[in-house]
């Protein structure tokens, strides 16, 4: 109750930050943002220099109000932003002026506020358009700003779009020289536990940006945190000869920098270098001490993945989902009810199923004393004896069969709650901004978050789309709804229902190889559909750049259906397990593991066969046959 009040007050406070000298209150803030702040904010003014006719005063000012953000006394801090601001605004200076709006952001994200931060963020980009051409050169910090917080939400894509503009924006301006390549460095953050290409893309491009200003005070920090983001990324992709000469390298331009204390990403890398030197209970403990909470979970994950613990290392990434759902006090309160009704549903499932057991355990019990019974009463008899036995195995495997349905229910609603949680958050959270009586937003803002939320809902229904197929797959008789089906039609809509791709990165192709008028098969055509979708669908999510091809083929008795892609593959260690439920190749990626599963039960069912071509780093490749005539026993 206590944490719900401080971010009730903090929402109060986000709405009118405007800074007053009284009414708003921070709470704890941590060195890791005064550090994050100064690094990707404050070195990025850094090119202006001060303005202030005083200028022991201002740096006085930002000392203290950076000083502040570590101690508890909220009211302080606060005092000190506005004083700090009121001399800056006074002073005309802008760099001082803006960073103390950061400091309001940044403290917000680091306590996962995702409203608050939101709310400073749109007056930040008010005070910028009312200002007009006084502050031009420093309208790039919007965008970024939005970046970090879209970065926050989850939304990969909205963060990135925000962060491109702020590269466009902050081009030709004083601050380009020591800003632009801390921006592409934040894109490569962005992107470094969801696409390490992506992110050795963007750090080569810091890299670059870095050589073209080597006489800038920040040259040797920007490259110890370059070379230590490439570290890490070759350790995440088990490069481990590649993470030690790039680990050296970040040491190396570390020994160089001036300011080492304001070091982001090399006293990350130090703790992966701790754990490949064997130290893992060191390095566990270095992650707990790292004061941005979602880097020291994700920092324990990749620990516990390393040492092999996948149980701990599933059950930490899950409480940071957990932190991350609780985004702030207010949404809490709204969606309190919500999960309170899901836990009664749960426990009384739970308790249906208790019952079940002692159910089951009685009847066994029961059985045995009865086989007892009877083996006292007619002893000596072998017909009953063996009769009673064969009862008593058979009770047994039934008791397994239970055991094994409840263990296969809890793991659905382990992945069902893993994967639908996070979309319907991210839709009541950007809801909720939407429906706000004061929200004001752009058209191409309220767009950007419709699609969002449209996005979401429909990955929500794609997956329940998913559980009632396979649901219906063991009751329904598919061979009583055969029909003539047009194998190409089906291709064709297969392609047009398939989720949206880069269309700049990746092709969507259709070969027609059957050379044949007739394309037709006798089939269930609602089962083909499905079919195909879902295997599109697997390379929708896993291709980044080349082609998905959908080719049709066609013998003498059968039709085949091969579907290539240039995704990533799939690893040897999931090539025999692709086709049973809940089997995901890529734990982070979205999807419950159950569209290869229902496939592969469906087409036998149809007559036909599902198998894996190929699968390697360069792309994999399915191939679905079905029997042009389909025999029944109608």
């Amino acid at each position: 109750m206590k944490s719900l009040e401080i971010s009730r007050k903090n929402v109060t406070f986000a709405e009118d930050f405007s800074y007053k000298p009284k009414g708003m209150t921070f709470t704890r803030w941590t060195k890791y943002i005064a550090c994050l702040g100064t690094l990707l904010i404050s070195t990025q003014l850094g090119a202006q220099p001060l303005n202030c006719k005083d200028s022991v005063k201002h740096q006085k000012l930002h000392d203290q109000m950076w000083a502040l953000c570590t101690q508890e006394d909220v009211h302080k801090v606060y005092a000190a932003c506005w004083e700090y601001q009121a001399h800056c605004k006074e002073e005309k200076d802008n760099q001082g002026y803006y960073d103390s709006w950061v400091c309001g952001i940044m403290y917000n994200l680091d306590r996962m506020n995702i409203r608050d931060a939101y709310h400073i963020a749109n007056k930040l980009k008010d005070d910028l358009v009312a200002r007009g051409s006084e502050v031009s050169e420093e309208l790039y910090l919007a965008p970024k700003m939005l970046g970090h917080i879209f970065n926050a939400c989850g939304d990969i894509p909205g963060a990135l779009k925000e962060l491109e503009k702020a590269i466009e924006l902050i081009k030709g301006t004083r601050y380009e020289e020591g800003g632009l390549s801390f921006l592409y460095l934040g894109m490569a953050h962005i992107q470094l536990n969801n696409d390490s290409e992506e992110t050795l893309k963007w750090l080569d491009k810091d890299l670059e940006e870095l050589a073209k200003h080597k006489d800038h005070r920040e040259y040797w920090r920007g490259m110890a945190n370059a070379y230590a983001m490439k570290a890490i990324v070759k350790f995440k992709q088990h490069h481990y000869a590649a993470f030690r000469e790039l680990y050296a390298l970040a040491e190396k331009a570390d020994s160089m920098n001036a300011t080492p204390s304001a070091d982001l990403f090399l006293p990350y890398a130090r703790i992966y270098k701790t754990l490949y030197d064997g130290n893992t209970s060191k390095a566990l403990a270095d992650a707990e001490k790292m004061a941005n909470m979602k880097e020291s979970y994700l920092m324990r994950c990749d620990i516990y993945r390393y040492i092999g613990d996948n149980e701990k290392a599933f059950l930490t990434q899950r409480e940071l989902m957990h932190k991350r759902d609780s985004i702030t006090g207010v949404i809490i309160a709204e969606n309190i009810q919500k999960q309170e009704e899901e836990m009664v549903l749960l426990k009384q499932g739970q308790k249906a199923a208790r019952v079940m057991n002692i159910v089951l355990v009685i009847a066994m019990v029961m059985a045995m004393m009865l086989i007892v019974g009877l083996a006292l009463t007619i002893y000596g008899k072998r017909r009953y004896q063996d009769i009673l036995l064969k009862k008593n195995k058979e009770l047994k495997k039934a008791y397994k069969q239970a055991a094994a349905a409840d263990e296969m229910k809890t793991e659905f609603i382990r992945n069902v709650s893993h994967e639908i949680r996070t979309p319907l958050n991210i839709i009541n959270g950007f809801t909720q901004l939407l429906t706000e009586d004061n929200a004001q937003f752009a058209p191409e803002e309220r767009k950007s978050l419709g699609d969002t939320i449209s996005k979401n809902t429909r990955q929500i229904t794609s997956l329940v789309n998913k559980m009632l197929a396979l649901a219906n797959e063991h009751t329904k008789d598919l061979l009583k709804d055969v029909e003539a089906t047009d194998a190409l039609d089906i291709c064709h809509k297969a392609l047009s229902a398939m989720p949206e791709v880069d269309a700049a990165r990746v092709r969507i192709e259709l070969a027609d190889l059957t050379n044949s008028d007739n394309k037709i098969l006798e089939t269930h055509s609602d089962s083909l559909l499905q079919m195909l979708g879902n295997i599109l669908e697997n390379s929708a999510k896993f291709t980044d750049e080349g082609y998905i091809r959908l080719i049709l083929k066609k013998d003498k008795t059968h039709f085949h259906f091969t579907i290539e892609d240039t995704g990533c593959g799939i690893p040897v260690d999931k090539v025999d397990t692709i086709f049973e439920r809940f089997t995901k190749v890529n734990a982070f990626k979205e999807g419950l593991g159950l569209g290869l599963a229902y496939c592969h039960e469906t087409v036998e069912k149809l007559g036909g066969t599902l198998k894996l071509d190929q699968t390697s780093e360069r792309g994999t490749s399915f191939t679905l046959s079905l029997p042009i005539k389909l025999k029944t026993t109608l």
